[in-house]
């Protein structure tokens, strides 16, 4: 049941993002944003703004509470000029500082609706999300756990229109929308044992998938708007299929899927390829605060080898216990040799 209304509202999504965005698409004076009054007016922007509110100002400004909410991350598409749709950043969206605008829209529930303020339904963009990590391109949204929130779309802060004798047509990237009410095993192939909250996606990521297969063509614009797979998200770029309380998840390291890490396994800290008694070395000059031996390396995801999120001297025991062979190095027993 809870499928069929997840269903029946994209399709409801799909319709009000239609209406709005053709009202808006009429003449060059009816591109929407927010100004700094909480307030959509009429404008000649097509993107957003510093005066664009975040996910939590408009969870707050309509009512609500952000100790009822979801924290969702988003990793930007690295450019691949072979992958069309990969270019997210673009002239219109990086502000001064090079840093591209994301943002995430939602239909239903707290923030949904601007009536209050004088602005009706919540036009497209919808609201800034904060970058996180600029290294690995995270994004984080804060979204309302009230229920009647079933489903988001993150896209690039730019407003394309339907004309595509425009310039800004082309620029305008979006997902296709996702469903935020929990995904339960069989919901999601990336998340076997389901959300790590069963009615909510609250610390996970969504991570681009560009098979054509399950991407949905735009009404509008015709183009083609990505799926998602949904992951954990770790920390640190790092994501993975299984939530850290589960027996599957062995570190964050050993853990994390995202193909552009390529990390050793927990354990070899100074990234030699094997885990050694240098490993626990390397280790302790680190938590004393000493430099390391000139030539020597130190990874911070292997050196957290409990998967803890901290960097102690637990993690070196650990290792220890590994050499003298009294626990794998993901601490399970009994010792088995590696093949």
């Amino acid at each position: 049941m809870k499928k069929i209304i997840s269903i029946l509202l994209a399709v409801m999504l799909v319709v009000s993002v239609t209406i709005v965005s053709t009202s808006a698409y009429n003449n060059d004076d009816d591109y929407s944003k927010m100004t700094s009054g909480s307030v959509y007016s009429p404008s000649g922007s097509y993107t957003v703004d510093d005066n664009t509110p975040t996910c939590e100002e408009a969870v707050v400004g309509c009512g609500g509470t952000l100790a009822d909410t979801q924290a969702l991350y988003f990793q930007l598409p690295k450019v691949d000029p072979n992958q069309k749709g990969s270019d997210w950043a673009n002239k219109f969206n990086t502000d001064k500082n090079g840093v591209c605008q994301v943002c995430l829209y939602w239909w239903g529930g707290i923030g949904s609706d601007w009536t209050d303020y004088g602005g009706g339904k919540v036009a497209w963009v919808g609201y800034r999300t904060t970058l996180v990590d600029a290294e690995n391109r995270i994004y984080k949204g804060v979204v309302p756990n009230d229920g009647d929130t079933p489903l988001v779309i993150w896209d690039n802060g730019v407003n394309g229109g339907m004309d595509d004798t425009k310039e800004i047509f082309n620029y305008a990237r979006q997902l296709a929308d996702a469903n935020i009410e929990g995904a339960l095993p069989g919901d999601y192939d990336t998340l076997p044992e389901g959300s790590p909250n069963e009615d909510n996606m609250d610390g996970c990521i969504q991570i681009i998938n560009y098979d054509p297969d399950k991407a949905v063509e735009n009404p509008l614009t015709h183009f083609l708007n990505y799926s998602s797979d949904w992951y954990v998200y770790y920390g640190d770029g790092c994501y993975g299929n299984y939530p850290t309380t589960s027996p599957n998840y062995h570190g964050k390291a050993a853990s994390c899927v995202n193909p552009e890490h390529n990390h050793p396994k927990p354990g070899d800290v100074n990234n030699d390829k094997n885990v050694d008694i240098l490993d626990v070395l390397a280790l302790q000059y680190y938590l004393v605060g000493l430099n390391l031996p000139e030539g020597m390396d130190f990874d911070k995801l292997t050196a957290d080898v409990d998967g803890d999120g901290y960097i102690s001297i637990i993690d070196a025991t650990r290792i220890q216990r590994y050499l003298a062979k009294m626990c794998n190095i993901d601490g399970s027993k009994p010792y088995k040799e590696e093949a």
